[in-house]
């Protein structure tokens, strides 16, 4: 009885964080632009230079801090956005014009549409936020272990054009085990039996597209970035770019 009312919880919580996803995608947010330095790290677990490709694309004109309350749980680490400023605001550095932002961190102070740009600057200015599709071009999605043993997975998901709600790996009888998310960005999964190689993943984005991708490695290396068989989510045509 217990297991079943963890599966429906688990259930409940993956479809209220692919809403949650969703919604950043389909509305705009206005709120405060506000600057933390330009600092490394950050609560997604990106320590420099290990950032995400999609950091680095030449589109991306900054990278951020969310707001908690639109971070959820980290879930929205990786996502990209637009930032849109008018100039109108108080200090020496203003926000204007369109920024496609990287969030790499949470702001814990900020309100539901401020964003904190990783810059050494000034000011507090009026902007107003979208999620956009990251600019992933043809780059695949990276994985991370941190932790891991035959008998537990901590695993990271990484450059992916629209954020995971759910992830699992394949367990020796076949069937599918879920990964908990963490508040770091990373996932995490126990195996009793142990770990079987290949390790088969199966990825659900919070547009509801479901890839598998498989881990060709026969024993875990962590604090390395690694890759399974070039998987990305695609681009879907009824949210922003």
């Amino acid at each position: 009885m217990r297991a079943i009312h963890v599966f429906s919880l688990l259930i409940l919580t993956t479809a209220d964080r692919k809403l949650d996803i969703l919604n950043l995608y389909k509305n705009s947010f206005t709120g405060d632009g506000t600057y933390y330095w330009n600092t490394e790290g950050g609560t997604c677990s990106y320590p420099p230079p290990e950032l995400p490709p999609v950091a680095y694309h030449p589109n991306i004109t900054d990278l951020v801090a969310l707001n908690s309350h639109q971070f959820f749980g980290s879930h929205a680490c990786g996502m990209c956005f637009s930032v849109n400023g008018s100039g109108v605001g108080l200090g020496l550095n203003p926000i204007i014009g369109q920024h496609i932002v990287f969030v790499k961190d949470m702001c814990p102070e900020c309100k539901k549409g401020d964003v904190d740009f990783s810059e050494t600057a000034d000011g507090r200015w009026n902007i107003s936020i979208r999620a956009i599709q990251c600019p992933v071009g043809n780059t695949s999605i990276e994985y991370k272990f941190q932790g891991s043993n035959e008998y537990y997975l901590k695993l990271q998901v990484r450059n992916a054009r629209i954020p995971a709600t759910s992830f699992e790996v394949k367990l020796p009888d076949m069937s599918w085990s879920h990964f908990n998310h963490t508040m770091d960005g990373f996932w995490t999964v126990s195996f009793p039996t142990g770990v079987t190689y290949p390790i088969h993943l199966r990825l659900t984005a919070a547009n509801g597209e479901v890839i598998e991708d498989t881990l060709g490695t026969d024993h875990i290396v962590n604090e390395k970035v690694i890759y399974g068989d070039g998987k990305q989510f695609s681009v879907d045509n009824s949210l922003p770019t």
